[in-house]
C-alpha cells in the first residue's frame, strides 16, 4: 500500500470526514456504545481529535477496502466479549487496534507499524504501535474465524 505522508490530516481538503462521513460516525457510535469509552482520547495524547475524525482520516489515509469496516465490527464485539476489561478504554486505541488486525487479516500487503504510527496522527508512538502488534497473537488463539 501506499505510505502515509504524515501524520497531521491534509488542511486543504474541505470536508473533515474525507467522504467517509456516515462510516466514521457509525463505526465511533459502535466503538463507544460497545465499550463505554469516551469521544475523546485520553489528555495524555496531547489530541483533541473526536473519534469519528479520527477514523475518518484513518479510512481516507489508508484507502482500505470498504470489508474492513465489517471486520473491525466484528473484531471490537469479539473483543469485547472475550476481554471484558477493555470498557472504558480509549476508543482510538481501540480503533486502531482492530483496524490494523482487520487489515492484517483481509490484505495481503499491509502497512508497516511506522505507517500505522503516522494514520493514527501521531496519537500512538510506534513503541505503542509495536504493543499492539504484539498482542495480535492473543486474538489469534481466542477463536474467532472470519469466514470469507
Amino acid at each position: 500500500p501506499p505510505k502515509p505522508e504524515s501524520t497531521q490530516p491534509t488542511t486543504r481538503h474541505s470536508d473533515p470526514f474525507y467522504g467517509h462521513e456516515r462510516a466514521s460516525h457509525l463505526c465511533a457510535w459502535f466503538i463507544t456504545h460497545l465499550f463505554t469509552c469516551p469521544e475523546y482520547p485520553p489528555s495524555s495524547s496531547n489530541s483533541q481529535v473526536k473519534l469519528p475524525h479520527f477514523i475518518a482520516y484513518a479510512l481516507h489515509r489508508t484507502k482500505l477496502p470498504p470489508i474492513q469496516l465489517q471486520i473491525i465490527f466484528l473484531l471490537c464485539k469479539h473483543g469485547e466479549q472475550r476481554f471484558p476489561t477493555t470498557r472504558g478504554s480509549s476508543g482510538h486505541h481501540l480503533f486502531v487496534s482492530a483496524f490494523m488486525l482487520a487489515s492484517k487479516v483481509i490484505c495481503d500487503d499491509t502497512y508497516s507499524n511506522k505507517s500505522w504510527s503516522i494514520v493514527a496522527q501521531g496519537m500512538f508512538q510506534l513503541r505503542e504501535i509495536n504493543q499492539i502488534t504484539s498482542r495480535f497473537p492473543i486474538y489469534a488463539r481466542s477463536s474467532f474465524y472470519i469466514h470469507t
